[in-house]
């Protein structure tokens, strides 16, 4: 699996402007919401937090809920890439 760090990094979005970029990648991550695998990734995020408080605190919180951002992060954008790659493109459909 490859990770994205930024929206550079995905193929159909490396070659626009900042504002073109993010205004696809917007109306694509709006039809993520479509998919069980984002709502799953959403609950893995609120996981990782409640798991990080309970088991180490308020800074372990804080510091395991930044890891279930990234791996939401990392579910969404394969769900995008699977299932929604012609928002990213501009095409209508």
């Amino acid at each position: 699996m490859k990770i994205y760090w930024t929206l550079k990094n995905i193929p159909e979005l490396a070659g626009l402007t900042l504002w073109e970029r993010g205004s696809r990648w917007r109306s694509a991550y709006k039809s993520a919401f479509r998919h069980w695998q984002t709502w799953a990734g959403l609950a893995v995020c609120g996981a990782f937090g409640y798991a990080g408080a309970h088991f180490f605190g308020i800074a372990g919180s804080v510091m395991m809920s930044g890891l279930g951002g990234f791996v939401y992060g990392q579910i969404v954008t394969n769900v995008v890439l699977k299932h929604h790659r012609h928002r990213l493109r501009g095409e209508a459909k």
